[in-house]
């Protein structure tokens, strides 16, 4: 026997998640108020889903009923799983919408896909909506790690944990629900598990992930555009053309590649040999990710003088690098360290005019709003 579950995910969130919450807890207080009761065939047979009695009014009830304490247990913590992360990057009221919305679908695909004999069982349970969850996580969220505890019980007993990507478990469990699905639909499995209704629900949530993702995309590079103006003001910065220098332009990719042998190795040997270059190059430039991680690794070093320009040489080169956003943010976080406030408060006035998707919008608000105001007051 093999069993697995997973019980964390990589992402915390902001903002304590009130829907997620009250969903929970109105599942539960339905389910301990009636799930014991001697009627509570009656309450299923009148409130759940049942396809050849089709009632939109019943598809909503039947989310909010359940088979069982298991059915209930893995429902709620699959939803507390990884709901919040999806509330607090979309919002309580979008959020609960979406969570409606995705109940409803997963039931009419499962209307449509459900054979005959099965169409006068009613359907309860909250997995269609949760489904959708699962799909908008998979997109929104694809390389968190999930954590699982795992229990082995077969000649030996073995128990323990492993994490793998949102992506790729959500991928398997996916490909699962649809062939149980197919299979029901032709007749050759028989199941009390509404599959499609589980595949409908997460067809869902990936369709507006995705959109909503795009979405994001599209509107992250306009307000990045519309943001450039400020941002070479803020950086001190000017539109220069490319003057082709074939002896320096060797050397500067020397220097490149030297650092980007080291960085894994010796971090901050290889940031030596960056701030080096930086007195030679100010405008030295590496690829996107090494470039980040040496601006990361300056930063903590306390070396605020080279951080600042390695943040800059990043933006600057970058702008549109998912990055991009995290970059402002330490920048201006120097920039108070240093006592620079103007700079602070352009560099974290940036991030929320023009980049309002940000996972790091709350974060500069604060420090817009409350941080900044502190220490100017202090320095009066």
């Amino acid at each position: 026997m093999i069993f697995t579950f997973p019980i964390r995910d990589e992402y915390g969130v902001k903002k304590f998640p009130i829907v997620v919450t009250l969903i929970i807890f109105v599942n539960c207080l339905i389910y301990f108020l009636f799930g014991f009761s001697p009627h509570y065939e009656e309450i299923v047979s009148n409130f759940g889903f049942i396809p050849e009695k089709f009632s939109f009014k019943n598809i909503i009830t039947s989310m909010f009923l359940h088979g069982g304490i298991s059915h209930l247990f893995f429902n709620m913590w699959y939803l507390w799983l990884l709901g919040d992360n999806i509330e607090d990057r979309w919002g309580k009221f979008q959020f609960f919408i979406f969570y409606l919305l995705s109940g409803i679908f997963a039931s009419l695909l499962y209307y449509e896909l459900i054979p005959a004999k099965y169409r006068n069982i009613p359907v309860i349970g909250a997995s269609g909506a949760i489904a959708g969850v699962l799909g908008a996580y998979a997109i929104l969220f694809p390389k968190s790690r999930i954590t699982f505890k795992y229990f082995i019980w077969l000649i030996y007993i073995k128990f323990g944990e492993f994490e793998i990507y949102a992506s790729v478990w959500l991928f398997f469990w996916f490909l699962l629900q649809a062939i149980n699905t197919f299979l029901v639909s032709i007749y050759k499995v028989q199941s009390q598990v509404a599959y499609a209704s589980h595949f409908g629900g997460f067809l869902f949530g990936l369709i507006i992930g995705l959109g909503t993702k795009l979405y994001r995309e599209v509107k992250y590079r306009e307000n990045v555009k519309l943001g450039e103006n400020m941002l070479l003001r803020l950086l001190e910065a000017e539109k220069k053309e490319i003057v082709y220098d074939s002896e320096k332009n060797l050397e500067i990719e020397k220097l490149k590649e030297k650092i980007k042998s080291l960085i894994y190795e010796d971090r901050y040997f290889a940031t030596q040999i960056y701030k080096n270059g930086l007195a030679k190059y100010p405008e030295l430039c590496l690829p996107e990710k090494y470039q980040y991680e040496i601006a990361e690794s300056l930063y903590r070093q306390g070396d605020f003088k080279n951080a600042l320009i390695a943040y800059k040489n990043f933006i600057l080169n970058y702008p549109l690098s998912k990055l991009a956003d995290n970059a402002l943010l330490s920048f201006g976080k120097i920039c108070l360290d240093l006592g620079e406030y103007e700079k602070a408060k352009m560099a974290f006035l940036q991030i929320i005019l023009f980049y309002p998707f940000s996972d790091v919008y709350e974060e500069s608000k604060f420090y817009l709003e409350k941080k900044l105001p502190d220490l100017l007051r202090k320095n009066l």
